[in-house]
């Protein structure tokens, strides 16, 4: 068998997380779990996360190399889903660490967007068993970010930097920063003060953490994210943004500036 035709067939340990393929017109999936002993992939309808419309049993060793656990799924089928998740197997012995909880569903740590129904329940996730509909769940196809990062000359700056570094939700959210009301709190809400910053002489700004973390954890800071590949979906993004009219990720907004820096919701 070829490379090609393996991979077609049995998916690619790389990139990790969901990649459509033109080629063949598939997904791929590809999960890395040093102690796992059984991987199912869960896909789930637009309005329903409790029930999945696809199960897949990733089978060893035809889907899994080295640590990674792999697949291919027909775009035929992932196009009649929205979310999806894992369910994993493995050694349940808190001594040594491994807490394996074969009726839990998982987030892909490799999520692009990530989706919390109307039951998400933490405390569901921290007792024993299943909690279908109850977890957080990846989006499977989230928009595209069609910025060319590539092209871009990132601006450079020596001793004349001016860093201002701030908190999406709390340098925008009340009135006084007079930002529109449906832009509070979110990246909209930053782009909008640019020309304050320019005004104040800042060249830089720096973010405090915009990944995506658990929204009944109490944590406003958000430095104890549950994704590093997804942004906060309460700071909106490009998705939500685009919606107000305003324009993210590369474009210009209505006042000239850049904004390549704020990017997929």
């Amino acid at each position: 068998m070829t490379i090609d035709r393996w991979t077609t067939e049995e998916g690619s340990p790389w990139p990790l997380g969901v990649l459509y393929v033109p080629e063949t017109r598939q997904y791929n999936f590809a999960l890395y779990s040093k102690h796992a002993s059984a991987v199912r992939l869960l896909l789930y309808s637009e309005d329903d996360c409790a029930a999945p419309m696809f199960i897949l049993d990733l089978q060893w060793p035809i889907n899994k190399s080295g640590r990674v656990w792999h697949c291919r799924v027909a775009e035929s089928i992932v196009a009649k889903a929205n979310y999806y998740a894992y369910q994993v197997d493995g050694p349940d012995e808190p001594d040594g660490g491994h807490r394996f909880d074969a009726q839990k569903i998982l987030l892909d740590p490799y999520a692009r967007a990530v989706h919390f129904p109307s039951a998400f329940s933490r405390s569901a996730a921290c007792r024993p068993g299943a909690n279908p509909g109850r977890a957080p769940v990846g989006l499977l196809k989230p928009e595209a970010d069609d910025f060319q990062w590539r092209a871009a000359s990132p601006p450079r700056h020596g001793q004349d930097a001016i860093i201002y570094e701030l908190h999406v939700r709390g340098f925008t959210k009340r009135a006084n920063s007079g930002v529109r009301p449906d832009r509070r709190g979110t990246f909209s809400g930053v782009v909008e003060k640019i020309p304050y910053l320019k005004e104040l002489g800042v060249t830089t700004v720096e973010l405090l953490p915009v990944f995506q973390f658990d929204p009944q954890e109490g944590n406003y800071w958000g430095y104890m994210p549950i994704s590093f590949f997804a942004l906060h979906g309460a700071y909106g993004g490009r998705c939500a943004a685009r919606r107000s009219g305003w324009k993210l990720s590369g474009d210009q907004d209505e006042t000239g500036h850049r904004c390549s820096s704020v990017g997929r919701a």
